[in-house]
């Protein structure tokens, strides 16, 4: 029996925590070069606390985005985001900012296999909730 996305993506995780630690500044450098109008929407975030729990999530989602919790959480995450002045297509690339960022922190080690369980993980939680 072959691994499943998830348990390609939990690996590639559990890779970068131990070679990198924390992303999370890395995500949010890239997050807010790309989307500069994002930033001013973290102004509150003095500790860097909602930065880390928004990407736990994120990888929460992405290790089970068909799991009950995960289809509600995204699901209001996103009204919750449109209050914020969010449109869903920023929420979205963010789930790829995140794998865009887990890829070049692993480099060399990142395999193809991970690029498609990211990618099929990263549609499924974004297909499942619109």
């Amino acid at each position: 029996m072959g691994d499943t996305t998830t348990d390609i993506v939990t690996r590639s995780l559990e890779r970068l925590a131990e070679r990198v630690g924390d992303p999370t500044p890395q995500v949010y450098q890239r997050l807010f070069a790309r989307l500069p109008q994002a930033e001013a929407r973290f102004a509150r975030d003095v500790t860097g606390d909602i930065k880390g729990e928004m990407l736990s999530m994120v990888f929460g989602c992405l290790m089970d985005p068909a799991g009950p919790y995960q289809v509600n959480l995204v699901k209001s995450e996103r009204v919750n985001h449109d209050g914020y002045g969010t449109p869903n297509h920023e929420f979205d690339s963010f789930f790829q900012i995140v794998k865009e960022t887990c890829r070049d922190l692993l480099g060399s080690d990142w395999t193809a296999a991970e690029e498609e369980a990211w990618n099929t993980q990263i549609a499924r939680v974004t297909s499942i909730t619109q």
